[in-house]
């Protein structure tokens, strides 16, 4: 068992050692048209996917964003927050995520109208249109939210039916619906209207028409929108689309720029709508008192019959007006500071911006004031793209508190001070109002309520001057962006990548063919040439090429193991130069060298490992050689269960059968004439004991006369330990001749071969190879065989092509 187990392993490292770049030339040459054939195929396939799939292009846009709009607490934050010092600084980042945003993409869907798209069916492939479709759909009375599609089939002049209804996943069976271009038709998706372009010329074929809602739509046009920051220390923004139509995505990054710039503005002036409001609802009570003030002068002047008191009080007025003025600008400080204090107490506005801009002359408060709006813009943007959970805006809300904390104790100590200004002048004027006291008490009325209307006109007269003050601060507000490159991008598309499938093509068209015909070669484990033999020590005769006539059906037949046998004739003939002359004749050359000359009449037993290794075939052509040398040869037929020799020969006479059971004793009127020198001697009627015949003794007394009578005899027998016919016969051979076939011989099987030549259980075994398929370009010129040489060198004698 160790010594087959070695003998495989011998085996096995010759099968994987035996290619090399002739072998692989061979897989490529000789396999021309296969590669030929699948080239061919792979391009047609790679040119209908680039038909069938339409082209992409990509465009991209920059812009810078202005980090000096942005707050820099917002940056100290950051820093103390330990994401300083990557680079970008973290609004550039959350300005890329607001360009990423659904919501955004959506405002841009809506602008541009993208909802509905339009494909038109052609050959086997499906187009979109863009800006030039030959129909538009006009949606009156929509019944369905969230998506639907149609096909408009064309019909005559202007007429058109609609079919195969889809809305969301569910299709809809059996609804046809028949219009006129312009008409308002009632559908299962609501009251649409099919209008005729610009382009309703061009309209030929089916079109689809599906429209999808904006928020979806969004969706997956974020979804191909790429932004990123172009470097690690710049503040651009790089914005890449891609798109089947460069057009539609140049105009999808314009409008995406400019609704993030329209609602970067819109943020930034909530601040200033605030102030409006609360500058307007002063502005109310103020005209309410000042008409009540005025109201009451002229009421009190008409009572008192009072016309001009000016020249009565100069004095007074003069002394009390710089008191009056600071007792204005006190009050009015209180009242600011007072209705600002009362605002950030309020548990509503607990996140809202802080009314700036209101008035009050301390700078400090105002800068808290500004620093807090700006800290609670940038809250409201991160709210938008995240959750409260995001560690940022957590500490956006502590900042938050810790400002508004701030001006509450800044206005509280404002306020202080305002009292006692405010006190210390109402000290001031009560002193004066004593001296007017003692004038005359109209007086004193009357320069009370002119005062008081003073105050309400100053302070009326100031907050139209802050309110004008704001507008104009709103509108000055800029986008904190600016292009410096436009959409832009190459003209040739990004995908399908031509060349790149292509190329694929090739390789693969290439690559198949080569893989397949190397794995069959590599997972075959049957005989192919003589080096496939290098391993047997067995005395190696001559290979014998594949006939071209059955070639064809023995490849048909190959997975099966049945070979043709209609090509098993004498095909060896006096002067032909064809290959398979040559090759018999240097099977001839090698069997005499092995014979010897001095050797007298001998037996040549031919036989096979397994069926259909073309025994007969070796058998009655190698016995037609012989004879072309003036030789006496006779074929025997020793097969007696198929006589495959006599029926290929057509002459299955009366013959071994009839001399065995003594039926006939002449050998002599059993023998058949083939053609000079070469006999036949057949089997004649099949026995049902062919063994037992086969060890009589009328079988030995038929070789020794035999003998005395031919130089050779071949014995075409059964293959071995199928039958123990070929046992028994070995026993009479002088030579013992294995066919073996290629395609069919397995190299599993010459262990088995080679311990038969070893045990010697066969007299002077020798191998021949049939059926050897090369596909050298001419067996005539360059030869057969694994080694490229062979038979027939073209010396004058001529190629005979006749090799049926």
């Amino acid at each position: 068992m160790a010594e087959d187990i070695n003998k495989n392993n011998a085996f096995q490292q010759e099968e994987q050692s035996d290619i090399n770049l002739s072998d692989i030339w061979g897989m490529i040459w000789g396999y021309r048209w296969w590669y030929v054939l699948t080239l061919a195929i792979c391009i047609v396939c790679a040119a209908f996917y680039l038909y069938k799939t339409p082209s992409t292009y990509s465009r991209s846009a920059k812009v810078i964003i202005n980090e000096d709009a942005q707050d820099a607490t917002l940056r100290d934050i950051a820093n103390i927050s330990g994401f300083a010092g990557q680079g970008s600084s973290v609004n550039v980042n959350n300005e890329v995520e607001a360009f990423s945003s659904p919501d955004l993409m959506k405002t841009v869907v809506e602008r541009l109208g993208l909802q509905t798209s339009y494909v038109e069916h052609q050959f086997m492939r499906e187009r979109e249109f863009y800006n030039n479709t030959p129909i538009e759909l006009s949606i009156i009375e929509p019944l369905v939210m969230s998506s639907f599609s149609f096909t408009v089939e064309k019909g005559k002049d202007s007429t058109f039916v609609l079919t195969d209804f889809t809305i969301g996943p569910d299709k809809l069976k059996k609804t046809t619906i028949e219009g006129e271009l312009g008409d308002t038709l009632s559908t299962p998706v609501g009251s649409i209207a099919i209008m005729p372009s610009i382009y309703a010329d061009n309209w030929d074929d089916d079109i689809t028409i599906t429209w999808i809602n904006s928020k979806a739509k969004a969706k997956a046009y974020a979804q191909n929108l790429k932004a990123s920051v172009s470097g690690k220390q710049t503040s651009v923004v790089v914005l890449t689309l891609e798109d089947k139509y460069p057009g539609r995505a140049e105009n999808i990054l314009n409008t995406l720029i400019d609704v993030y710039n329209d609602q970067w503005v819109h943020d930034k002036n909530r601040a200033a709508r605030n102030t409006t409001e609360f500058i307007n609802e002063r502005l109310v009570v103020i005209e309410q008192e000042l008409g009540g003030i005025e109201t009451d002068l002229k009421e009190y002047k008409e009572e008192n019959k009072l016309t001009d008191m000016e020249a009565l009080s100069q004095s007074y007025l003069e002394e009390s007006s710089e008191y009056a003025t600071k007792s204005f600008e006190v009050n009015n400080q209180l009242a600011i500071a007072q209705y600002i204090r009362d605002y950030l107490t309020e548990p509503a506005n607990a996140t809202a911006l802080i009314p700036s801009n209101s008035g009050l002359t301390s700078t400090d408060i105002e800068n808290q004031i500004a620093e807090y709006n700006q800290i609670v813009l940038q809250r409201d943007k991160l709210i938008a793209s995240s959750s409260e959970q995001n560690p940022l805006i957590s500490d956006l809300t502590a900042a938050m508190q810790s400002i508004k904390t701030a001006i509450i104790r800044s206005i509280d100590n404002l306020l202080a001070t305002l009292n006692l200004q405010a006190e210390k002048i109402r000290t001031q004027e009560d002193m004066i109002m004593a001296r007017i006291a003692s004038s005359s008490g109209q007086q004193m009325e009357l320069l009370s309520i002119e005062r008081q209307q003073k105050v309400k006109e100053s302070l009326y007269i100031y907050l139209l001057q802050k309110r004008e003050e704001n507008e104009i601060a709103s509108l000055v507000n800029v986008s904190n962006t600016r292009l410096i490159m436009s959409p832009t991008g190459s003209g040739a598309p990004v995908s399908p990548n031509k060349m790149m499938i292509l190329l694929v093509a090739i390789v693969l068209g290439a690559g198949i063919p080569f893989a397949v015909i190397f794995l069959s070669r590599i997972m075959d484990t049957t005989v192919a040439n003589k080096k496939d033999l290098s391993g047997l020590s067995i005395p190696f005769l001559s290979e014998i090429p594949q006939m071209k006539s059955s070639l064809q059906r023995n490849l048909a037949n190959i997975g099966r193991h049945k070979f043709d046998n209609q090509n098993c004739r004498v095909v060896v003939k006096k002067g032909s130069r064809n290959v398979i002359n040559e090759a018999f004749r240097v099977l001839r050359t090698n069997l005499d060298m092995m014979l010897g000359k001095d050797s007298s009449c001998e037996a040549i037993m031919v036989t096979s490992f397994n069926p259909n290794a073309g025994k007969t075939f070796i058998t009655m052509n190698m016995a037609a050689s012989m004879a072309l040398k003036g030789q006496k040869v006779l074929m025997m037929d020793l097969d007696l269960r198929k006589a495959t020799l006599s029926k290929s020969m057509d002459k299955n006479n009366e013959g071994v059968v009839s001399y065995l059971i003594g039926k006939h004793d002449n050998l002599d009127k059993l023998i058949q004439n083939v053609d000079d020198n070469l006999d036949l001697l057949s089997v004649g009627t099949i026995p049902p004991n062919p063994a037992e015949l086969l060890l009589s003794e009328r079988f030995t007394e038929m070789l020794t006369f035999l003998k005395g009578k031919y130089r050779y005899i071949f014995l075409d027998c059964p293959p071995v330990d199928i039958v123990a016919d070929t046992a028994i016969i070995s026993q009479s051979a002088d030579v013992s001749i294995f066919v073996m076939r290629s395609g069919i011989m397995d190299k599993r099987a010459l262990p088995a071969v080679e311990e038969l030549y070893h045990e010697k259980k066969y007299n002077r075994m020798a191998v021949v190879l049939n059926g050897v398929y090369t596909r050298a370009k001419g067996y005539g010129k360059y030869g057969y065989g694994h080694y490229g040489y062979g038979y027939g060198y073209g010396y004058g004698y001529g190629n005979d092509k006749n090799e049926e």
